[in-house]
């Protein structure tokens, strides 16, 4: 299995508690932390990423989660403002176009920020828009290096995968019924259901008639569910 598609498995099942996490009250910057904690520690070299929100002047940046980077790094750029020449984040956020540094000390788009950055051992800066399911830039996921360095495919692979996945979680923490969550969790939470009622008529037969009995009726209950979620999605969709 490459990276990318073992990071999509972790994230995919990380992503099914968000949704119950935002309504037992976790703040997005918690729920996000979660998620760059396990990009972080699948990845073989060290790394430190970063979610910044846009700000709703759509001016500048906003601290949205880090959980390794040093706290007083991100207060210093806490509210940057975006621009052709503000770092990775705030360039990607201004051009809606990845940008990847390769080395901060020497990039011109750095030049405002390196004394900020490289007291802290950061070297490299690769930063990707976060987007809305309408295409409207809602931040930026960043990857720090401590050495200089730029990406290969299979991290862009893995990128694309990250930032869709922190995407959906920001829609849901500001609007939970989102037609996201309903085209999305709702299907997966579904088919987990089915799974696991499936697995276990795998092995009725170790019960005595009423367990066959109850195995048999979760199985029909959970296929009947499925199409009733099928349908309903499917006028959602169409509406």
């Amino acid at each position: 299995m490459s990276f990318a598609a073992g990071l999509r498995r972790a994230l995919d099942v990380r992503q099914s508690d968000v949704v119950s996490e935002l309504d037992q009250g976790d703040s997005l910057e918690d729920v996000l932390n979660r998620h760059l904690l396990i990009v972080e520690e699948m990845c073989d070299d060290e790394i430190l990423t970063s979610v910044l929100l846009l700000s709703p002047d759509s001016r500048h940046l906003l601290h949205g989660a880090a959980p390794s980077l040093p706290k007083a790094y991100c207060e210093a750029i806490n509210g940057l403002e975006i621009g052709p020449s503000a770092g990775s984040c705030g360039t990607a956020a201004y051009s809606g176009v990845p940008v990847y540094v390769t080395d901060i000390a020497t990039d011109a788009r750095w030049a405002p920020y390196r004394d900020v950055a490289l007291p802290y051992g950061l070297r490299s800066c690769w930063s990707t828009p976060i987007r809305h399911a309408n295409g409207h830039v809602m931040g930026t996921f960043a990857i720090y290096h401590r050495t200089s360095c730029g990406p290969v495919r299979a991290e862009l692979d893995a990128i694309e995968v990250i930032t869709g996945n922190v995407a959906q979680a920001i829609m849901w923490s500001r609007d939970p019924e989102d037609r996201a969550y309903w085209m999305n969790v709702l299907p997966k939470q579904v088919a987990a259901l089915e799974a696991i009622v499936a697995a276990i008529s795998k092995h009725s037969s170790a019960l005595d008639a009423e367990g066959q009995e109850a195995v048999d009726a979760a199985l029909k209950s959970s296929k009947a569910l499925a199409e009733v979620v099928r349908r309903q999605l499917a006028g959602i969709d169409g509406a």
